[in-house]
């Protein structure tokens, strides 16, 4: 199988987004990776396949509410260590 740099990058966004969702978001470098990706790239002007822009749309998406779950789990810690 001969994959571009590019659809190689756009599957690893995808895949360390959905890792951050998996672990709720307590390591928000997942997210923050799908996110970065796709900036980058647009960034860049790079033109990419329908398959890459897809996986960099959900990866963003995944990221977005990764770094979200990240946030409460941080107000979920500052709430249960004043307990």
């Amino acid at each position: 199988m001969n994959n571009d740099i590019f659809t190689k990058l756009s599957k690893l966004a995808k895949i360390m987004s959905i890792l951050g969702v998996c672990t709720l978001g307590i390591n928000p470098a997942f997210g923050v990776m799908g996110i970065t990706v796709g900036l980058v790239f647009k960034y860049k002007g790079v033109q990419l396949k329908a398959d890459n822009v897809k996986r960099l749309k959900t990866a963003f998406v995944l990221g977005i509410i990764s770094l979200a779950m990240f946030v409460i789990d941080i107000i979920v810690a500052v709430l249960y260590v004043n307990r």
